[in-house]
């Protein structure tokens, strides 16, 4: 969710709100029928559902509007260049792991077909026509936690390679089949108004993280040097490591720089292939060959993929190390539980942009049957992209077509019978990530400054460094004390933004922003 900068729109209802309105005037218009036709007849009522009303009422506005299929089909591939590199570098982010190197052309294509998996159940299922859904980066850290604790878990005791990527996709596919067990269950029991009641400074601290983190894999990938925190940082000081590392640095910041100051969708492929052309023409210039600079450690050395029908075959439940999985429970119910925040934030900020409500406990669901299908099937957690699926919508797409040929075009990225990482270099996947690193702590750790109070501030600050001294579940339950006993302290501070909605409109710069419920609790501290 790199980029929430949306145009400042009234309040938005809490959804219970909304079906406690709608449940009183349809109650009502039934009551008012049934005394005019007859006050002594019999009245039999069926029973009403205000997220089937409220998902009749969004079907019936799409629908007024036609998208021309050229149009469609256009803007489905425009989506597709922007998403296909990001979720490549998504892949390089879960399985940073040094272990994984040589077998990161068909650990990608398990990241793409994942893709796949989330744009097909969200072209088909979501309420939104224009929607664009793939792996997402609020499950990424979680992912790439569960795959290297299995590693250091197998390799301890003396496992061998086919052992070690056995446990570990089938762990990650569990987990992800779970978090979307998790999701339903969330939407089923119409949960998804307390899961949005986590404070905003704990968000923007997460947030925070989940750029640094991206920042971080960026820059192992570049130097091939396997860092777990902020203080192997050094590692990154080498000289060799320095000459890696600056081409993918100065990308990330000029398609950051460019992306900002450029506001046009064509700004991100266009940046993308002038990097990778740049290249091309470096090595032209300089008489290098490909295979020279992957000698230096600009490519991926890696063996040709197997064919798309094989990219499975790691997956071996007879090869699984099953005592690996518990001691990954804690991160599996965070993982749930973030990633189900971050769905409801993304839900929240569309919301903001669409004419009618949406139904985010329906939602919900459906983004945990599309993490349920792409759990079963090998994959990783998704969610909506969000700067892909506001741009669709203002662009004025409300074919699903778009969102199908989207997928189309990953999936022949899958069946191309060679692999992107032999010709592409490691610093155009790293600019993508240092772009979004730039993002993310740019907004949640200086811009955002203006738009909190100073003890929210702080707690997003102080949540960022719990999670980078105590790890991700452990950080954010820390953030959350620190934030709770700081408002207990100075009750009187204003504004408060403690839920889902609340944070899109803190992003939006609504700095005045406050709930009823909020201010109730303040009166009555």
């Amino acid at each position: 969710d790199v980029d929430k900068t949306l145009g400042i729109v009234d309040t938005v209802e809490v959804e219970e709100d909304q079906w406690e309105r709608k449940r009183k005037h349809k109650l009502k218009s039934i009551m008012y029928r049934t005394i005019s036709e007859s006050s002594l007849a019999p009245c039999k009522l069926s029973r009403y559902s205000p997220t089937l009303d409220m998902l009749k009422d969004l079907k019936e506005e799409f629908d007024k509007f036609q998208t021309p299929p050229l149009v469609s089909i256009m803007y489905g591939i425009v989506n597709a260049v922007i998403v296909l590199p990001v979720l490549m570098s998504f892949g390089n982010i879960i399985f940073h792991d040094e272990f994984f190197h040589p077998y990161l052309p068909v650990l990608i294509k398990l990241t793409v077909i994942s893709g796949i998996i989330h744009q097909l159940c969200f072209s088909t299922f979501s309420t939104l026509p224009f929607a664009v859904g793939s792996v997402q980066d609020a499950g990424l850290i979680f992912l790439s936690t569960i795959s290297s604790d299995i590693v250091r878990f197998c390799k301890e005791r003396g496992y061998d390679d086919e052992v070690i990527l056995a446990t570990t996709l089938v762990g990650l596919s569990l987990f992800t089949t779970v978090l979307g067990a998790g999701l339903i269950i969330i939407g089923r029991l119409r949960l998804a108004q307390y899961v949005q009641r986590l404070p905003t400074p704990v968000v923007g601290g997460y947030l925070a993280f989940i750029g640094f983190f991206c920042g971080q894999s960026a820059l192992s990938l570049l130097s091939a040097t396997q860092v777990s925190g902020i203080l192997g940082w050094r590692k990154f000081m080498h000289r060799r490591s320095l000459y890696l590392i600056t081409p993918g640095v100065i990308g990330g910041c000029g398609i950051y720089i460019a992306v900002r100051k450029i506001k046009h969708m064509a700004v991100l492929p266009i940046s993308i292939f002038t990097i990778l052309a740049t290249f091309y023409a470096v090595l032209h210039v300089s008489g290098m060959s490909l295979n020279d600079a992957k000698d230096i450690g600009l490519v991926i050395k890696a063996d040709a993929p197997p064919s798309w029908n094989h990219t499975w075959d790691y997956i071996k439940l007879d090869k699984v190390i099953w005592e690996a999985f518990p001691g990954q429970i804690a991160t599996g119910f965070s993982m749930i539980f973030v990633v189900a925040l971050s769905s409801s934030l993304d839900i929240a900020a569309i919301d903001l942009e669409v004419p009618n409500p949406l139904a985010y406990n329906h939602e919900l669901k459906m983004i945990g049957v599309s993490n349920l299908i792409s759990g079963l099937t090998g994959g990783y957690t998704g969610s909506y992209i969000f700067s892909q699926s506001i741009f669709s919508l203002r662009a004025g797409i409300r074919s699903r077509l778009a969102g199908y040929v989207t997928a189309l075009i990953q999936t022949v990225a899958v069946f191309i019978p060679i692999s992107i990482l032999a010709y592409v270099p490691n610093f155009v996947f790293a600019s993508l990530l240092i772009m979004i690193c730039i993002d993310l702590m740019t907004e949640w750790l200086w811009d955002v400054r203006n738009k909190l109070s100073n003890i929210e501030y702080t707690a997003t600050i102080m949540t960022f460094c719990f999670i980078q001294l105590l790890g991700v579940e452990y950080g954010i339950a820390a953030g959350v004390l620190f934030y709770l006993v700081l408002t207990t302290l100075q009750s009187n501070a204003c504004p408060v933004a403690t839920s889902a909605e609340e944070t899109v409109h803190i992003l939006h710069g609504d700095a005045d922003y406050i709930s009823t419920e909020e201010y109730q609790v303040g009166l009555s501290l």
